[in-house]
């Protein structure tokens, strides 16, 4: 059992990486490139890869499971979430915008715990906590601004806790690819009424190559996190989803050139110590099991 958490930690940290460089591509390409198109092609795809690979790993679904109640809530969290997440990335770097979504992780540990009545030990709250605390110290909030951008990275971040949720509602029987893939396609399901109203714009085909590479790596991510929910708690895999911040903040420093001061490197510093406590714990309980 221990095992799971500790596989749930490392598809965790995976799908992050994943996440990340997805970010990257897409704030690349709303700089100069309209955020509603972006994200429609994007998803379309991300969709299409998946659909690919559950064809090749011959994975037997039904659609009557994609369409179940749990399945469609939590796609529809992603997908506003999504959308949430890109606007604000478009005003807010990178790293400070993946610090105060980190919220997420936070509410969905203790939600689960009260719902789902999951193991929630006293190591891995003192890690829930400290990753938490690193994120307050890294993003500083009220720095951010009370204006536009905070409200829909707040926004995002309590759908993706309802997200978290429902993915864990999920029938077993529904692959998790395949939540992926709903997920994934529903993205452009929201914005296509809007893309139809406004008329599509043509792109350069460097853009669609950048696109590829972001919604591949999105959909990966989403096969990946949706597989960890599965096999650990969401409070085990809590505090490795602050492996984002540091893995953004790198990213932001080689792309953009955004140097961080010292309140960010304190900031890392306790995610980082999260991260290892939380291995910790898991590792301690596995051995003593």
């Amino acid at each position: 059992m221990q095992n799971q958490a500790l596989k749930g930690a490392a598809l965790v940290v995976v799908a992050m990486a994943l996440y990340v460089q997805n970010d990257v591509a897409t704030k690349l390409l709303t700089e100069r490139l309209d955020a509603f198109q972006v994200m429609m092609v994007r998803g379309v795809i991300g969709g299409a890869s998946l659909f690919v690979v559950l064809r090749l790993t011959r994975t037997t679904y039904s659609w009557r499971h994609a369409l179940s109640p749990a399945v469609i809530v939590r796609s529809a969290c992603d997908g506003l979430a999504s959308l949430a997440f890109v606007f604000a990335l478009a005003e807010m770097p990178l790293a400070t915008l993946t610090a105060i979504m980190m919220l997420a992780p936070v509410i969905s540990a203790g939600t689960g715990a009260l719902l789902f009545r999951e193991q929630l030990t006293g190591r891995l709250l003192i890690s829930v906590v400290l990753g938490f605390t690193g994120i307050l110290i890294f993003a500083r909030p009220t720095a951010a601004g009370a204006g536009w951008p905070l409200f829909l990275a707040c926004s995002a971040t309590l759908l993706l806790s309802a997200r978290d949720l429902f993915t864990r509602h999920t029938s077993a029987d529904v692959p998790s690819g395949l939540v992926a893939l709903v997920t994934t396609l529903s993205v452009p399901v929201f914005v296509a009424p809007i893309i139809a109203a406004r008329g599509y714009l043509p792109m350069h085909f460097q853009d669609f190559i950048l696109l590829a590479y972001a919604g591949v790596f999105a959909a990966a991510g989403t096969w990946l996190f949706v597989q960890a929910t599965r096999v650990a708690t969401l409070a085990e895999i809590a505090p490795f989803r602050y492996s984002a911040v540091p893995l953004s903040l790198i990213a932001g420093f080689l792309i953009w050139g955004d140097l961080p001061d010292l309140r960010m490197l304190m900031g890392s510093l306790f995610i980082t110590i999260a991260g290892i406590l939380a291995l910790v714990d898991r590792s301690t309980a596995s051995h003593d099991s």
